[in-house]
C-alpha cells in the first residue's frame, strides 16, 4: 500500500535508518546503517500482519528501494516489539 494505514507501524513519508549489522544476513549489505524514506507498506499475509506488522518499502538514495521488517529500521516512530515472530527469510521479502 502505497498510502499511510491506521495501526501501522510507520507513516508513508517517515525517515528510517536500517539497522547497522544483520545477524541472519538477510539484508542486502549496501543498504546498513543508511536511512531512507518509508514508501510504501507490503502485507503479503494480510490475516496474519494488518495493520501492524508489515514489510516496509524503504527507499535510499542512491540505492533504490527494498523491503524490511519493523526491527530491522529505527525511528523515532518505531519501537521494539515485545512479542516474539517467528524467523523469515529473504524469499519471504520478495513475495
Amino acid at each position: 500500500m502505497k498510502r499511510d494505514v491506521e495501526g501501522a507501524p510507520v507513516h508513508i513519508g517517515d525517515r528510517v535508518t536500517v539497522v547497522p549489522d544483520s545477524t541472519d544476513g538477510t539484508i542486502s549489505p549496501g543498504f546498513l546503517g543508511r536511512t531512507g524514506t518509508v514508501v510504501a507498506l507490503v502485507y503479503d499475509d494480510p490475516i496474519q500482519q494488518y495493520p501492524t506488522d508489515p514489510l516496509i518499502q524503504v527507499r535510499v538514495d542512491g540505492l533504490g528501494d527494498d523491503l524490511f521488517f519493523l526491527d530491522e529500521l529505527v525511528s523515532d516512530r518505531v519501537r521494539p516489539r515485545e512479542r516474539v515472530r517467528s524467523p523469515r527469510t529473504r524469499s519471504q521479502r520478495l513475495q
